[in-house]
């Protein structure tokens, strides 16, 4: 565990010098030298691995927070277009029954003008009747 945390710090402690039992590897400095370097550049590789994968966690639940809110936001549409739906079929039904009513309205101003035309006729012709009997 110390080989590790002094490696993490960059103090190589010759991890390649022993294996697993102690025994002698029989490698040369160069070889050492060589992966110990090659140790360093996965270390590297892997911590950088490790940080776009904290990058990419974050970019995620950033992404699933959206989406959440995103469908909360789409239902709370889909309440308001029903509403809007229900308000236009009620207000097409009152168009339609103001119609109704200004038809009915013609129509009876309509006959309320023709009486209003025969009582004129009639009082004029009284009048022209009263005039030529006097």
């Amino acid at each position: 565990m110390e080989e590790v945390e002094a490696y993490a710090q960059g103090t190589p402690v010759g991890m390649f010098e022993q294996g697993e039992n102690g025994e002698d590897l029989g490698l040369t400095e160069e070889e050492l030298l060589v992966l110990e370097q090659e140790n360093h550049d996965l270390y590297e590789e892997m911590t950088a691995l490790s940080s776009e994968v904290k990058n990419i966690e974050g970019t995620v639940m950033e992404i699933s927070r959206l989406q959440e809110l995103f469908t909360e936001k789409v239902l709370t549409q889909a309440e308001q277009i029903s509403e809007i739906h229900q308000t236009a079929v009620e207000t097409t039904e009152n168009v339609r029954s103001g119609n109704e009513e200004l038809r009915e309205a013609i129509r009876n101003n309509a006959g309320f003008r023709v009486w209003l035309l025969f009582f004129f006729v009639m009082a004029s012709l009284c009048l022209l009747f009263l005039d030529w009997y006097s």
